[in-house]
Parts: C-alpha cells; sequence; structure tokens
C-alpha cells in the first residue's frame, strides 16, 4: 500500500509528497473526498503544475483521478 497525501494549506490531494508544501498522510480516500477542501485562495506552487483532476463532488483539485470519488479532466 502507498501513501496518499493532502496539502494543510490549499487541499489538494497528491501520491507525491514532494508536490505539496505541507503534506499530511491521509489514509482513506473517503477522509478527504466528503468535504470542501479548506483553501486560502491558492494551490501550492508546486503542485499547480502537476493538476490534470479535480472531484466534481467536491472540487478538491488532484494529480490522479484515483484520489477523488469523481474526477473529472481539467487539462
Amino acid at each position: 500500500m502507498f501513501s496518499r497525501y493532502t496539502c494543510a494549506r490549499c487541499g489538494v490531494v497528491s501520491d507525491d509528497k514532494n508536490h505539496i508544501c505541507r503534506p499530511e498522510v491521509i489514509d482513506d480516500r473517503s477522509e478527504i473526498c466528503v468535504s470542501e477542501p479548506k483553501r486560502d485562495g491558492r494551490i501550492c506552487e508546486s503542485m499547480a503544475q502537476h493538476l490534470s483532476y479535480e472531484c466534481s463532488a467536491c472540487g478538491r483539485p488532484a494529480d490522479n483521478p484515483e484520489l477523488v470519488c469523481k474526477p473529472v479532466s481539467i487539462r
């Protein structure tokens, strides 16, 4: 099993903690894809270039479609 991370600042989800400025480990997708991401209006600069998806249910951005429950391509 691999780790998944969310950013404590902007709510982005990634498999790679190096793309996130304030990574926090999450155990289960259902932990993060049931609520709106907490954001200060900005997405981590290092992560923004890797984003390709977001959840159509909660709006949480992700770099991998498996990380959110209802992925839609944003690129």
